[in-house]
């Protein structure tokens, strides 16, 4: 899935059981950055509203 997120399409992904979050710059077409989804950032809300994530990782 992936949302906007102060101008970045933030895409995220499922690998090895962990959720990583890819940061595309459009204007500059380029990932700008590749992290591991943090749980506790404000971002979750965008994510939760869109998709059921397990709770394990910190989503009601």
């Amino acid at each position: 899935m992936a949302i906007r997120y102060y101008g970045y399409k933030v895409n995220l992904y499922l690998l090895d059981s962990n959720y990583y979050e890819v940061f595309y710059n459009h204007k500059l077409d380029v990932i700008e950055s590749i992290q591991l989804l943090n749980t506790q950032h404000t971002r979750m809300k965008f994510y939760s509203d869109q998709i059921k994530l397990p709770r394990e990782i910190g989503v009601n």
